[in-house]
């Protein structure tokens, strides 16, 4: 009987791998375990990848750069005097938090916006600066810039941030409105408008168009807008000292329910020292602290 070639015992061998490869899985619609949210929105036909704050939705992944022309770059002189006077830290709001759905102006620093709250339109803070620190290149023109007050309150947690070893930078600061509608229709046409509300603000309703938040992220997380944030030193350095600097970490996982938002350990919120120290202290949403305050 003659023995089977070493050609012909390869082939069989050949033959039995192809059809038994035990790495090859159909395509999955299964969500990632951390979240990626930035800025900036990919083509509308791009299929995102990711997931939102629900375990069982999918989740944008967006791109670095907008489709869209950046906001030219404004510069705001140094030695400029602000036009709106921000109250003091120790402001008890005595009016109303917003009067037929628009915000409150009066409250300067705690003024509330959120998904039932909208700033008007044409809003834009006079006093915005850009703060002495490092962003993101994708950050430019206005969106690297913070009321006066919110500026130098970031400028510290910069500088402290850096002292303790701890590596971050500013990835989206100041939104106009019509910046707004841009990537807020570019989220709907992709995700649609459920899924675009659960991580993107309506136009007008974003806490950055009040020239008071910043997002913030760090190397360690590809200065990527993530929950994965929350894991590392960084994300957990900015949980314990924020307040310390006047900021909020505004979203928080546990108040996803009030906000209406996902968990975002990135957006960083300017109420000054006193009232960001007594959110942290009280553990409980912006709204309910100054509906605690009113009363």
């Amino acid at each position: 009987m003659r023995k089977p070639s070493q050609w012909m015992v390869c082939c069989a061998l050949t033959l039995t791998l192809v059809g038994c490869n035990p790495n090859e899985q159909p395509p999955t619609n299964e969500p990632t375990e951390q979240p990626v949210v930035t800025e900036e929105p990919t083509a509308p036909e791009e299929a995102p990848e990711s997931t939102d704050d629900a375990s069982d939705t999918p989740e944008p992944e967006v791109a670095e750069e907008p489709t869209t022309e950046e906001e030219p770059a404004t510069e705001t002189p140094e030695d400029s005097a602000p036009v709106e006077e921000a109250p003091p830290v120790e402001l008890v709001p005595k009016e109303p938090l917003e009067t037929e759905g628009q915000a409150n102006l009066a409250l300067g620093t705690l003024i509330l916006v959120n998904k039932q709250i909208a700033l008007p339109s044409n809003y834009k803070p006079q006093d915005l600066v850009t703060p002495n620190i490092a962003f993101v290149d994708s950050a430019t023109g206005d969106r690297r810039m913070l009321r006066q007050e919110a500026a130098t309150g970031i400028e510290g947690l910069m500088a402290a941030a850096k002292s303790a070893g701890i590596d971050l930078k500013g990835t989206s600061a100041f939104r106009s409105y019509d910046y707004q509608v841009q990537l807020f229709n570019a989220y709907v046409a992709r995700d649609g408008k459920e899924q675009a509300m659960k991580y993107s603000a309506p136009p007008g309703h974003s806490e950055h168009q009040t020239g008071l938040a910043i997002d913030v992220s760090s190397a360690s997380v590809g200065y990527q807008l993530t929950q994965g944030l929350e894991q590392t030193k960084e994300g957990k350095w900015l949980a314990d000292n924020a307040h310390k600097y006047g900021f909020i970490v505004r979203y928080q996982r546990a108040f996803e329910d009030e906000t209406g938002y996902m968990y975002e350990p990135w957006h960083l919120r300017y109420i000054g020292v006193e009232h960001a120290t007594n959110v942290k202290q009280m553990n409980v949403p912006f709204e309910q602290y100054l509906q605690q305050l009113m009363d």
